[in-house]
């Protein structure tokens, strides 16, 4: 018997370093503290979800959006 695991890709996981809020905008616990290639990983992620959620939330491109989070990103670092 094998056991399978079922991502829910509508729900954004919260990672390590993210502040909980509680539905009052109240912060519930303090943000663990994170390594730098983490928190660049959270903020690539949460670009990505702006990009998909951006364009209608179409399914399929998961790939594209993270490319482009990423690129963005870069992009705008380079900048500063």
């Amino acid at each position: 018997m094998s056991k399978e695991t079922v991502l829910n890709r509508a729900t954004p996981t919260m990672s390590a370093g993210t502040s909980r809020v509680s539905p009052t905008g109240e912060k519930a616990g303090p943000a663990e503290q994170t390594s730098k290639g983490a928190w660049a990983h959270d903020r690539i992620a949460r670009r990505a979800y702006e990009l998909y959620d951006k364009r209608g939330r179409q399914e399929g491109r998961g790939l594209e959006d993270w490319l482009n989070a990423e690129r963005q990103l870069v992009s705008a670092s380079g900048q500063s």
